[in-house]
Order: structure tokens, then C-alpha cells, then sequence
């Protein structure tokens, strides 16, 4: 049955809308399982089943195969009391909480992940799965306790000699040179204490965040 001109016009509108009601909705359902699927595998992120989020902000500032070297950030002279490590002035001046003079300390600006399931570090402001990073002012220990790293020193000819301080190999001779490794230890079936990366006193027994300053707490061997 053929309908006047104007009711074909208005029938064709109307199945248009619905078709784009269509499209906009699947598309929507989509998206949320996306999202949802990302709170579950942003752990994954480095992987090919990783968390879309974390992927994009992987792509944006390259791949976070390893943490940047300290280099990386930026660094800022401060004043911090040797008792009290949480202590950090502009300039000199005694602590406020026991008195002693504040000795001048380089911190470096860090940019961290609040996301405990979706690790990431940046030596400038940057997202990570829809989450802004977190800027941290850290001194040298504090940035290698929260990146698990550490200064070795090994001899460019003999592979098998390293030490934990500078000089000559034993072997040849020659000055041994500077590396920054990871100390990350495999973990399987041992008992594993949660400790703040700034304040050591800080400790659990499972994850957390630092009740002093909210950073996460890093897993670490428990001692016996």
C-alpha cells in the first residue's frame, strides 16, 4: 500500500530514530562492561588482556616496562629533620618536633598511581586508568624502597664481580661501574608484611594505605 508523501516522510523519520536509539544504547552497554572489565584486570595492564585505560595512558607516555631512573624527576632542595623524616621546610630551621636542626635533603617530584591495582609511575602529571597521578615529594631511599631498587656497582669485563660499593675488580683491575637494579623478590608461599615507601614505621599485615601520609603500602619480606 502506497501512503501519501508526507506519512512515508514521517514513517522514515521514525524508523531512523529508532535505529540511532539502538546504536546509542548498545554502544552504552558496551562501554559499561568495558569499565567494569577494567577494575578487574587493571592488574594486567602490562599484558595483551590488560585494563583499556591503563593501555591508552601506557601508549600515551610509553611503555611501563620499568620504573624511571631517579634522573627521570625533577629534583627540589628541602630541609628535613633526620629524626623525623616527615619533617620538610623551604629553608633551615629547627624541628618542630624534637628541636634538632634541619639538615638540606634532595627530594624529587614523583608522580604515582592511587590505584593500587593499576601501577604506574611519571616523572610529570599523567592519568592512569581514569585516575589522576598523585604528586609525592620523595627523597632518594624513599623513592628506591617504593620502586624496589637499589645501586650496584659490577665490572664491565667480569660479569660475576658486583659489590654494593664503588672501587677496582678484584680480577683486572678496572673501576667498577654504577647500575640501578630491582630488588623485587619473587614471592610464593611465605609470609609478606605491608610497609609505607616514606614512613617505615608504618606496617600491616595486608594492603593498605599509610595512615600518615595515604600513600600505598608496598609488600616486602616479613622478617622473623
Amino acid at each position: 500500500m502506497l501512503y501519501p508523501l508526507n506519512k512515508r516522510r514521517k514513517i522514515f523519520f521514525a524508523e531512523l530514530f529508532g535505529v540511532l536509539v539502538l546504536i546509542l544504547l548498545f554502544g552504552f552497554i558496551n562501554t559499561s562492561i568495558s569499565v567494569a572489565g577494567c577494575k578487574k584486570t587493571c592488574a594486567m595492564a602490562a599484558s595483551e588482556k590488560g585494563c583499556p585505560m591503563a593501555a591508552k595512558a601506557t601508549s600515551e607516555t610509553g611503555a611501563q616496562t620499568a620504573v624511571p631512573s631517579l634522573d627521570s624527576f625533577k629534583k627540589e632542595a628541602m630541609y628535613t629533620c633526620p629524626m623525623h623524616p616527615e619533617v620538610r621546610e623551604k629553608k633551615v630551621g629547627k624541628c618542630p618536633k624534637c628541636g634538632m636542626a634541619l639538615v638540606k635533603e634532595d627530594f624529587y617530584q614523583v608522580y604515582t598511581c592511587p590505584k593500587k591495582e593499576c601501577p604506574k609511575t611519571s616523572a610529570k602529571p599523567d592519568k592512569c586508568c581514569g585516575k589522576d597521578l598523585k604528586k609525592m615529594m620523595m627523597s632518594k631511599d624513599e623513592y628506591y624502597n617504593y620502586a624496589q631498587l637499589n645501586d650496584e656497582y659490577f665490572c664491565p669485563m667480569d660479569s660475576g664481580v658486583v659489590s654494593d660499593q664503588p672501587g677496582k675488580c678484584p680480577k683486572c683491575g678496572m673501576n667498577l661501574e654504577k647500575r640501578t637494579v630491582s630488588t623485587a623478590i619473587e614471592q610464593s608461599g611465605s609470609n609478606q608484611a605491608y610497609v609505607c615507601p616514606m614512613h617505615s614505621d608504618v606496617t600491616s599485615d595486608k594492603p593498605g594505605t599509610c595512615s600518615k601520609c595515604g600513600m600505598n603500602l608496598t609488600e616486602k619480606k616479613a622478617t622473623k
